[in-house]
């Protein structure tokens, strides 16, 4: 399957189901639903308690189809209020599964975007068919923003070289690694950098 490349945790808001998602540089999308098999008593004298056990189950391993720049899975974003999943790969794809109940994939849409290699990968501002979806290109510095139809819908210039992004909508807040100047905090809705 390859070196797992990125990883993120996964709660659904409606059920006690959670697991992690990873995916690797061969393009394999994995989840390990998580089991809890229940407690054990510990043996050693100085610790007698109770430790929680529990085990992670593989409920779907596939790959997802690359393009002429290779498999490489570059980033994944879960949003728990949605149950949909964001996954980039460099071979300048986006794609938006929903995690079913099962923890099983489903389909939205996958698009490529010409000349644009993802870093990184998170949800934005919920509108009416689901949360934009941010792609953060790594060489050209380059987020474009797609709606939920897969449709980029704007693009914005950062001027620097990403090595991962985090967003908090609700405080108009968006982070960059920039691999020359370390970490860049930006207003989100106008990408203005406010720190380095």
């Amino acid at each position: 399957r390859g070196i797992t490349t990125a990883i993120a945790w996964i709660i659904r808001s409606d059920d006690a189901e959670e697991g992690l998602v990873f995916g690797t540089n061969d393009g394999f999308l994995c989840i390990w639903k998580r089991e809890k098999a229940g407690y054990v008593s510990s043996n050693t004298p100085e610790s007698q308690q109770l430790t929680h056990i529990s085990q992670f189950i593989e409920v779907t391993c596939e790959r997802l189809e690359g393009g002429p720049d290779g498999l490489e899975i570059s980033g994944i974003a879960y949003d728990t209020s949605t149950g949909q999943l964001a996954v980039v790969q460099r071979s300048q794809s986006v794609h938006r599964f929903i995690v079913d109940v099962s923890m099983r994939l489903v389909v939205v849409k996958s698009v490529q975007i010409p000349q644009h290699w993802p870093q990184a990968v998170c949800f934005g501002q919920t509108g009416f068919g689901g949360p934009e979806i941010w792609s953060f290109g790594r060489e050209d510095g380059i987020i474009h923003v797609l709606n939920d139809a897969g449709k980029v819908v704007k693009s914005k210039m950062t001027g620097t070289v990403i090595g991962h992004a985090a967003m908090n909508v609700k405080e108009d807040t968006l982070i960059i690694d920039d691999v020359s100047q370390g970490v860049a905090v930006f207003k989100l809705s106008t990408t203005d950098r406010l720190r380095t």
